[in-house]
């Protein structure tokens, strides 16, 4: 889990380890500095004690060739170095070089047992080495012709001069080894002799001493994180309440208040205990008041959404009654124009009837005075009717009278055709009747023509009466078509008066109804509005409640 920067937890382990990583770095520095400086002090010790006892052994084993007659103390104290043929370095030989080789081998190869030992040998006053370690050593030993050579140089002249209990020094070699030499004077006889030299690998020595330091290090490491886990767990053991209780009030801020309680949280009897209990019963408190708060404003939102709902239909219904009042605006106007056309109306009919009724009485006089012109009319057309009968006669008679003509005259044409005297007397004779028919056709002929102008005559005289007739029709048509088109107006304009008022009548319908909702909304929102302050009183008394729990928690 992901620790926020601002966690208890972390600071107390920030903290912690702040505090115990730098004691435990300084322990374990100081602790790696204390066995380094025991180690190299245990070294150089060692180096010491092995020096001395070695010059001591020295100084014995050469006192004990004095005092045996085995070497004078010239020869003991020769440094008429003899130079050995054909050596590089050059090697010397001395008066007592034979007895070292024989008496010191065995004890100075003894020290090379230890690992870190480079060498140990007896040197003169000079640096001569008369005898040198012969275990194999890389670098060191027979193998390097170091044995029966002089070693002048500063450090190894101060190594044997040195008449003090011992002279410690570092140098490198001219194998490029860096050494600790630790060297003690040997005396003979209380004769200063030369020194006895213990030579340590300080690169052996510092791995040993980087050993320790790696293995201090591995272990303070581990010992920090052990120390880190277990600062950790105290942490947790310290933080944990703090952050459940922090997690418990970050619930109670955000506003849920349940499932905090001492079920939930555990309790111990320090002041965190303390602290959680008194939270857990402060929760509580809140927990009932916050329900009876709830409850109170359950019952305001229920009212309130009542109200609002009432409010809605009061303004529904207003505008309603808004919409059917400017609807019966509309229609008075509307009316008020209707009974102004009405009037307009009514005034052009009455000049219109006024007319309508001077038409028709023309009319009727006019009709009066044709009804004698149409009974002559008539009695000419009867007239007419028997001329055309008789002329009807007349022409029937013509041709029968034609008929008999043309047969004649094809009998006479036939008999002028034969050409025999009896033959023209017959045509004689048909000629002549022939003649007397067409005297009839021509006599009736004359009397079509004075019937057909007595025909005329009175068809002239129909005529006229009937054209005068026509006029006064047609006047008396025209008055009573514009009286006609007056009441069509009229009647009209009263349809539309009609509906005008059909339409204010059923907006005033509305309106009644619209105000009639209106005081009914009005009343159910004067009930809702009582309900809805008694609810607030009691929210406003849970409110005051949780006030006053609250001010009773403040520190």
């Amino acid at each position: 889990m992901k620790i926020a920067m601002n966690s208890l937890k972390l600071k107390n382990s920030l903290i912690m380890i702040a505090v115990m990583v730098p004691l435990i770095v300084g322990f374990l520095a100081y602790d790696l500095n204390r066995q380094t400086s025991s180690m190299r002090k245990a070294i150089t010790e060692r180096g010491i004690i092995l020096a001395l006892t070695g010059a001591e052994m020295t100084g014995k084993i050469l006192s004990d060739a004095l005092e045996k007659g085995q070497l004078t103390e010239d020869q003991l104290f020769d440094t008429n170095y003899q130079p050995i043929p054909n050596t590089s370095p050059q090697k010397y030989h001395t008066a007592y070089d034979a007895y070292t080789d024989e008496h010191l081998t065995h004890i100075q190869d003894a020290y090379l047992k230890d690992e870190i030992i480079v060498y140990a040998v007896a040197l003169d006053r000079n640096g001569y080495i008369p005898t040198h370690n012969t275990i194999s050593k890389i670098g060191y030993g027979e193998n390097s012709s170091r044995s029966k050579r002089i070693f002048n140089d500063p450090v190894g002249l101060a190594a044997v001069r040195n008449q003090e209990l011992y002279i410690f020094q570092e140098y490198r070699r001219d194998s490029g080894e860096l050494i600790w030499d630790i060297a003690s004077p040997i005396y003979v006889n209380g004769r200063h002799w030369g020194g006895f030299r213990v030579g340590f690998s300080i690169e052996d020595t510092y791995a040993q001493i980087a050993f320790i330091r790696n293995q201090i290090i591995a272990g303070g490491a581990v010992l920090i994180v052990a120390m880190i886990l277990l600062i950790l767990y105290i942490s947790s053991l310290v933080a944990d309440p703090v952050k459940r209780l922090e997690l418990a009030a970050r619930r109670v801020a955000q506003g849920d208040l349940t499932g905090v309680d001492e079920c939930g949280l555990k309790m111990s009897r320090d002041e965190v205990g303390s602290l959680t209990r008194t939270f857990c019963n402060m929760v509580g408190n809140l927990r009932e008041l916050a329900e009876k708060s709830l409850n109170s404003a359950a019952a305001v939102a229920g009212y309130t959404r009542e109200l609002q709902d009432s409010i809605r239909k009061v303004v529904d219904k207003s505008g309603q009654v808004a919409a059917r009042m400017s609807g019966l605006a509309e229609a008075m106007k509307k009316m008020e124009e209707g009974a102004g056309a009405v009037v307009s109306a009514s005034d052009r009919t009455m000049t219109s009837l006024a007319r309508a009724e001077a038409a028709s009485g023309k009319f009727l006089e006019q009709m009066e005075t044709s009804s004698a012109v149409m009974t002559r009319a008539g009695e000419s057309v009867k007239e007419l009717e028997s001329y055309v009968d008789k002329v009807g006669e007349i022409l029937l008679f013509i041709s029968l009278i034609a008929d008999q003509a043309s047969l004649l005259a094809q009998k006479a044409v036939t008999e002028a055709a034969a050409g025999n005297n009896a033959g023209g007397n017959n045509f004689s004779a048909l000629a002549g009747e022939i003649q007397n028919r067409a005297r009839d056709a021509a006599a009736a002929t004359r009397g079509i023509t004075s019937l057909f102008e007595k025909a005329r005559l009175h068809a002239a005289q129909a005529t006229v009466t009937l054209e005068k007739d026509r006029q006064v029709v047609l006047e008396g048509y025209n008055a009573a078509r514009e009286a006609s088109l007056f009441l069509s107006d009229i009647i009209t304009d009263l349809k539309e008066l009609v509906k005008r008022v059909t339409e204010v009548t059923a907006c005033t319908q509305l309106v009644t109804e619209g105000i009639d909702g209106v005081n009914a909304a009005a009343g159910e929102q004067t009930e809702l509005v009582e309900g809805f302050t008694e609810a607030a009183r009691m929210l406003e008394q849970g409110i005051g409640e949780i006030q006053e729990a609250l001010t009773s928690l403040k520190i």
